[in-house]
């Protein structure tokens, strides 16, 4: 009975990291890239064209684990309670990884309005337009957003809409 028991919790844990609607990716995907095809002014700084990002589905459970993590603490930062930062929570799901890079947001209701928050906000932007970070996940729960980046990581991990 243990053993069924822990067998439905670890499914019901998977449905929860359940990845988003492919719609969805491409549309994050799209806005995400076609910004970075553009380049920007991130506060006084020009970052100009970088290749485009793809998106990780590790990099989306870690992202959407963080959230909820956030939301249940009342908690804003990137370092959590238990000193851990996204490194750590990477590194605790044997993600292989070079560079990582993490956006948050707290109180935007929809993907354009946090979108164009972190563009106004020079260091959220230059995470943006970071030509080291190929890869993304994202999340939202309730009012917090979780953007992780990453330079590397497994082949299979990631989405393509092809």
């Amino acid at each position: 009975m243990k053993l069924k028991i822990t067998i439905l919790f670890s499914i019901f844990s998977i449905l929860l990291q359940a990845q988003p609607a492919a719609s969805d990716i491409d549309r994050v995907l799209s806005e995400l890239n076609l910004l970075r095809s553009n380049g920007c002014k991130c506060g006084s700084k020009w970052m100009p064209p970088v290749g485009p990002l793809k998106w990780d589905m590790r990099l989306h459970e870690v992202s959407s684990r963080y959230a909820k993590y956030l939301a249940k603490n009342r908690h804003f930062d990137h370092v959590s309670l238990e000193g851990e930062d996204l490194g750590d929570r990477l590194d605790e799901i044997g993600y292989d990884w070079t560079k990582i890079g993490e956006n948050l947001a707290y109180g935007y209701n929809d993907f354009y309005s946090v979108l164009d928050a972190w563009k106004d906000s020079p260091s959220h932007c230059r995470m943006l337009l970071d030509p080291d970070v190929t890869r993304i996940g994202m999340s939202k729960h309730k009012i917090y957003w979780v953007q992780s980046f990453s330079r590397s990581g497994p082949p299979a991990a990631t989405y393509s809409s092809n």
